[in-house]
């Protein structure tokens, strides 16, 4: 008979499992600050004006990670509670729809880019070069933020079956790229020209698509405890009939009295047909005359 292999999340000592969740997603964090370091460290080679522009714009990426991040704990939770429930569809469906999570919050910051960018700069600055450096760099970070959001659902997707290294490769490989390409894409190499402020912008960008194309590789192709699936599943349904304690819910059925009102008056009905002539008497529900 084959034996149901547990996850190590109920099954391994507390403090060493403490220990291997929780290193590897301090270094996760750590890689995601070096995106921002980077990006200073090069920019700050072009101009003063430059650095601030990047600088400022730092507030709405803290604010997209914190979306971002705030986001994946919410399926991170739900996946290892629906796995901790050995509910395995359920999980697979949390997982899904963390993906469109990630689009739909990418949506709202691509808007914002599109629409806000300049107004946001032109709160703290009235310098135009900062503002068209600034605006330039965050338009190109939230118009292409699919990358970093889709990864972070994922990643914490993975985070929930206690699977901690996928998701510190995925930030290693996206802060990597974006070392690599930041001063190819900001002073120009080969046939590739300087961009300044938006080559930085573009490496960012480039490095977190890079990662989230990792990450959605591995989580559909590589053997999980959870599986991205939109395919409708008759085995997912809304549980009805019980609360979180087992017990039965009771619905009341609203138009149970009318509905008895119109069996009782159904002649072919005797017993409805009984109640109806001893209320009232009037109506269509009256008696039949025995003389008859």
């Amino acid at each position: 008979m084959e034996q149901v292999q547990e996850n190590k999340m109920g099954t391994a000592p507390v403090l060493r499992l403490i220990i291997a969740m929780s290193l590897p997603a301090m270094f996760s964090m750590l890689i995601q600050a070096l995106y921002n370091i980077v990006d200073s460290y090069f920019v700050a080679q072009i101009s003063e004006s430059a650095l601030t522009a990047v600088s400022l714009a730092f507030p709405i990426q803290t604010l997209m990670i914190a979306v971002g991040v705030g986001t994946g704990v919410g399926i991170n939770s739900l996946v290892a509670r629906r796995l901790g429930e050995k509910r395995q569809a359920d999980a697979d469906c949390a997982a899904s729809h963390g993906l469109l999570l990630g689009v739909f919050n990418w949506i709202l910051f691509a808007l914002f880019g599109i629409f806000f960018t300049k107004m946001f700069f032109g709160a703290f600055t009235d310098i135009e070069e900062i503002i068209t450096m600034g605006t330039q760099y965050t338009s190109i970070v939230t118009i292409c933020s699919f990358g970093l959001m889709i990864e972070v659902n994922m990643e914490k997707t993975l985070q929930a079956t206690g699977n901690m290294i996928y998701p510190m490769a995925f930030q290693l490989v996206g802060a990597v790229t974006n070392i690599i390409l930041d001063p190819v894409f900001i002073f120009g190499f080969a046939f590739i020209p300087a961009m300044g402020v938006a080559g930085a912008a573009i490496a960012t960008v480039i490095g977190q698509i890079l990662a989230m194309l990792v990450s959605l590789f591995v989580i559909i192709f590589k053997d999980h405890a959870v599986n991205i699936n939109f395919r409708p599943s008759s085995s997912v349904r809304p549980n009805l009939t019980s609360t979180r304690a087992g017990e039965k819910i009771e619905f009341l059925d609203l138009d149970a009295p009318k509905k008895k009102k119109t069996d009782g008056e159904d002649p072919g009905d005797e017993g409805g047909g009984e109640d109806v002539g001893g209320g009232s008497g009037g109506g269509s529900g009256e008696a039949p005359d025995p003389a008859a």
